[in-house]
């Protein structure tokens, strides 16, 4: 399969949604761990690694396959992209933590 600027922008593409629709099937939504960061964030944030690790290794796994970084690149990029959002969000949680929660 040849390689060119528009197969690398469909891999980068198909696999940063990849990473996307991990962290959906993985974790409740970046309010949500804002909201309750100060009741479960050991819960919260390990499903955040989890959705994270499966989307760079689904990422890996499609580079080896089919010989193009592209897959892992878009993989990676979401990846932490999201990571950064759930850490904002616990972070603004943790400073509102007056807030009423989802748990209470």
């Amino acid at each position: 399969m040849e390689f060119n600027g528009t197969t690398a922008a469909a891999l980068l593409g198909i696999y940063g949604t990849l990473a996307l629709d991990a962290y959906s099937a993985f974790c409740s939504s970046p309010q949500t761990t804002e909201i309750n960061i100060d009741k479960r964030e050991e819960s919260l944030m390990y499903w955040v690694k989890m959705g994270g690790a499966f989307g760079v290794g689904a990422g890996g796994v499609a580079t080896l396959i089919s010989g193009s970084p592209w897959p892992l690149v878009g993989a990676v990029a979401v990846s932490l992209l999201l990571w950064f959002m759930y850490k904002h969000a616990a972070n603004r949680g943790r400073a509102a933590s007056d807030q009423p929660t989802t748990e209470d």
